[in-house]
């Protein structure tokens, strides 16, 4: 019996954890629009990025001179700005707490990101560097690797900070129109915003927002097309059907008509064929009586005889 106990929680067991695993979901973000060199490194192997390619955890971007990529994971958005190297640490979704956590390692570079609604309680969205991490919760902020310096700047909501290379450093808070530099061994200051990353991150929120109008508006303009391609469908059938009862009724008509035609003949048939065999008949009572005729005097002669 106890045996038989330990059994049936080992299999409970496994299945409980079978089912944790596939309670987690992997996610994807999609290559929305770029400019220049963009590669894609995927377990080594090296792609030149195109709009519509999927973006998953492990990958890692990489951008050239003069270059950029936005991508987008649902709501939210990221830009890659130019000579960075990104890599896509966290794309979960966990079914069961309904929660969503998205993460990227920034090998050097910058990048912006762009936290569309309020997080839940349990969701998270991070970005680190190899001197700092800043994790949100609804906001707009750059992050930045730079000569072995981390840089977090937020044009609006909150960013928590902290000192990856000097972890006993603690965090702060980073707010609307605030930055943090994140150095070795340093305490972190946060500071104003400065004019030069106010100016890039309005003009990629800026971007961000007309991008999202623009696939409003397509969206839009598709969904009215396909409206009036299923409307446009819809009265060609109904014209067809209309067709198709015209012709039916028209080979109806002509049925009947043909009918009317063979019965018509046929009573025609039938007439003639009467009138032909009561003239047959007659012509017949005729002969009989004609051959009568002439037998008659026959009869005579014979009777004369007998007599």
């Amino acid at each position: 019996m106890k045996r038989m106990s330990y059994l049936a929680l080992a299999v409970l067991l496994v299945a409980c954890l079978c089912c944790k695993k596939q309670a987690k979901v992997e996610r994807e973000g999609i290559v929305n629009f770029m400019n220049g060199t963009v590669t894609i490194i995927d377990g080594g192997k090296r792609t030149p990025a195109k709009v519509g390619d999927a973006v998953k955890k492990g990958m890692k971007i990489e951008t050239g001179d003069r270059s950029f990529v936005d991508i987008f994971f649902d709501e939210n958005a990221i830009k890659i700005l130019e000579n960075s190297v990104v890599e896509i640490s966290d794309l979960e979704l966990n079914v069961n707490e309904g929660s969503e956590k998205t993460g990227f390692q920034i090998m050097k570079g910058k990048v912006f990101a762009k936290v569309a609604r309020k997080l839940a309680k349990n969701d998270r969205f991070q970005v680190s560097t190899p001197t700092a991490t800043a994790g949100v919760r609804g906001t707009e902020f750059l992050v930045a690797e730079v000569d072995g310096k981390g840089l977090v700047a937020c044009l609006k909501g909150t960013v928590e900070v902290k000192n990856e290379a000097s972890p006993d450093k603690g965090s702060v808070d980073v707010t609307d129109k605030k930055e943090v530099t994140v150095e070795k061994d340093k305490e972190m200051v946060v500071k104003d915003l400065s004019a030069e990353n106010r100016r890039l991150m309005e003009d990629i929120s800026k971007n961000f927002r007309d991008m999202k109008q623009d696939i409003r508006e397509r969206f839009e303009k598709k969904r009215e097309e396909i409206r009036k391609a299923v409307e446009d469908q819809r009265q060609k059938n109904i014209e067809s059907v209309e067709r198709q009862k015209a012709k039916d009724r028209e080979n109806v008509e002509n049925q009947k008509a043909r009918d009317r035609e063979n019965v018509d003949r046929l009573k025609g048939i039938s007439e003639k064929t009467g009138t032909e065999a009561k003239e047959g008949v007659e012509r017949q009572q005729q002969e009989s009586q004609q051959k009568l005729e002439g037998v008659k005097p026959n009869i005579k002669k014979f009777k004369s005889s007998v007599d």
